[in-house]
């Protein structure tokens, strides 16, 4: 069985156990570095998703990486992971593992490129990513490979494929329900090797699409967990219990509410989802 890098949570959300939780990068747009990091903190998560494209932002501005390691310090936050190293994009994966290695992050996300860009050799790209889980192996960073329906890596058992070509235990999967209800459906869950899987990204929304193009619905219209229409049940229960839960709420709406508000929106959805599961288990 493949490795793991599941990190022990804080159990700061009540009912994960001690399941991870981080407050997903794209959940909290618009907000600046040290209140992202305050309203994580606050709300009990365990870490945070960070952009490295703000980061090299940041950078450039002035902001050193001592600062970011003094608010990560000051409200006890790690980053744990990294939006999002597109497949064979050499020059931003050195980016990527600069900051990993910096902030110890335990996991990069990873994408197939979508739009003009898509058509990419899938055996070389698991060559690529495999090679490059070698290099920072000995910084125990870890790739999570998550299925986009508009790329060549649409479901599981394609990414499943991907992942096992790539040679490297520490290359394996994300799963997030937005992909699997909007994608190949629930049922494509049964195949799912919970060995490689590296961690879970939670959302909700409506099982009809609102707008026409893939990649525009799911960065404007995600909802709170238990607020849409997906079966987070059945998904919780074909996905490994212990897998770290990235809640990835990704919507217009939510982008007005204020910092902390908005981080305990998250946390409180999260809790209630897990209090019912509990109940039913």
């Amino acid at each position: 069985m493949a490795h793991h890098a599941y990190g022990v949570g804080s159990g700061g959300i009540a009912g994960v156990g001690s399941r991870q939780t981080i407050l997903a990068y794209y959940s909290m747009r618009g907000v600046d570095f040290e209140q992202r990091v305050a309203a994580a903190s606050a709300a009990g998560f365990d870490g945070i998703g960070f952009g490295v494209g703000e980061y090299l932002q940041l950078r450039a501005n002035g902001t050193s990486d001592d600062d970011f390691k003094q608010v990560l310090s000051q409200h006890n936050i790690r980053i744990l992971e990294l939006e999002a190293l597109r497949l064979v994009d050499d020059k931003s994966a050195l980016d990527f593992e600069h900051v990993a290695r910096t902030f110890g992050a335990e996991r990069i996300q990873v994408i197939a490129p979508f739009g003009a860009n898509k058509d990419i050799d899938l055996d070389v790209a698991a060559q690529w990513l495999g090679a490059l889980a070698e290099r920072t192996a000995d910084a125990d960073v870890h790739y999570a490979l998550e299925f986009l329906p508009p790329t060549k890596v649409p479901d599981i058992a394609t990414a499943q494929n991907f992942v096992r070509r790539s040679g490297h235990p520490n290359v394996g999967l994300c799963v997030d329900t937005w992909h699997v209800f909007r994608g190949a459906g629930v049922s494509s869950l049964a195949d799912l090797d919970y060995s490689l899987v590296k961690n879970i990204q939670v959302d909700d929304g409506t099982m009809t699409p609102s707008m026409d193009d893939y990649i525009q619905d799911c960065i404007h219209n995600r909802e709170l967990l238990g607020a849409g229409e997906f079966d987070l049940q059945q998904f919780f229960e074909r996905t490994p219990p212990n897998a770290p839960i990235s809640v990835e709420i990704i919507d217009d709406d939510l982008d007005l509410i204020p910092a902390f508000e908005r981080a305990q929106l998250q946390a409180t959805s999260l809790q209630r989802l897990m209090a019912h599961r509990n109940r039913q288990d």
